[in-house]
């Protein structure tokens, strides 16, 4: 199931692209919150919900967790995402990346996020976070199912090189964003990954709604901060719908059931705000040159 399927639905992809307006008329998310200060700051927290939105509520931690973070970085949005469901107290450090303090550097020598430090000692890297703190705080809800950990790790370590690259390419190419139809081969690539998550959806998931069956892992949560930029990037930029690419319908109750999330609700930025950058710099990573959050994209 993990294996790219032969693209017959490509060609109707890319005569819907070719008709598409990409005018600022665009048809917006109708789930629009505000940002969510709490969740930045060195304090200590868990995540709960409170009204429509995620919040920070004082808490006791077991142990000294701290979480350094950007809000609207797409990797440590994995680590947030994990925190927040998993409902782990700790302290949070908002590190803008355009002027990276010298303690973070001299923390962290590469100066990125995500990274966490627990209990005296730094980690990185988003996935190996997710999985370390799903492990270490297993009184918490797990997000990996029963007996199927290696095969969850194997999709995760898929997506860098399918999902996730083909949607980069789909937008603009890197980082960057571009407006108007991408070329054929993108369209095609694009049709086949989308196609392949419904796939996974449908014979790993057991029918869904999330990638592995009825309950959410680290899977949905490595794959959504990506999922969600890309829903909202191809609407402004390509005038498409990503759930529409999906051929069985399997994609768009994904892409509902993560929005109805508390944790993706709280930490999602506002859409007009964040589209204001976008249009304005053209390019996904813009807040790694200028000062930027989830309040204020």
């Amino acid at each position: 199931p993990n294996s790219a399927p032969t693209s017959h639905s490509a060609a109707p992809y890319r005569a819907m692209i070719a008709s598409s307006s990409t005018s600022s008329s665009i048809r917006l998310s109708p789930y629009r919150h505000q940002g969510v200060t709490a969740l930045r700051g060195a304090k200590t927290s868990v995540p709960c919900l409170l009204g429509p939105r995620l919040v920070v509520t004082m808490a006791t931690a077991d142990r000294d967790l701290t979480f350094y973070t950007h809000s609207l970085c797409p990797y440590a949005h994995r680590v947030s995402l994990c925190l927040a469901e998993k409902a782990i107290p700790h302290k949070r450090e908002h590190i803008d990346l355009s002027n990276k303090p010298r303690w973070y550097l001299d923390l962290n020598r590469r100066g990125l996020v995500p990274a966490i430090q627990l209990d005296g000692e730094v980690k990185t890297e988003s996935l190996e976070l997710n999985y370390f703190l799903d492990d270490v705080f297993d009184r918490a809800a797990r997000l990996t199912p029963d007996g199927r950990k290696e095969e969850m790790q194997t999709l995760i370590d898929s997506f860098d090189s399918s999902f996730i690259s083909a949607g980069l390419q789909f937008v603009g190419g890197g980082w960057g964003f571009r407006r108007g139809a991408p070329g054929p081969r993108q369209v095609d690539r694009m049709a086949v990954e989308c196609e392949r998550i419904e796939r996974i959806i449908e014979i790993n998931g057991n029918g869904g709604p999330y990638l592995m069956g009825s309950e959410v892992t680290l899977a949905d949560l490595a794959l959504w901060p990506f999922a969600e930029r890309y829903e909202l990037a191809m609407r402004e930029f390509q005038g498409v719908e990503l759930r529409e690419m999906g051929p069985t319908g399997s994609l768009s109750r994904w892409i509902d059931a993560m929005r109805s999330r508390p944790s993706v609700v709280g930490l999602r930025p506002d859409d007009n705000k964040l589209l204001a950058s976008w249009r304005r710099t053209m390019r996904l990573d813009y807040f790694d040159y200028e000062t930027a959050d989830v309040d204020n994209p």
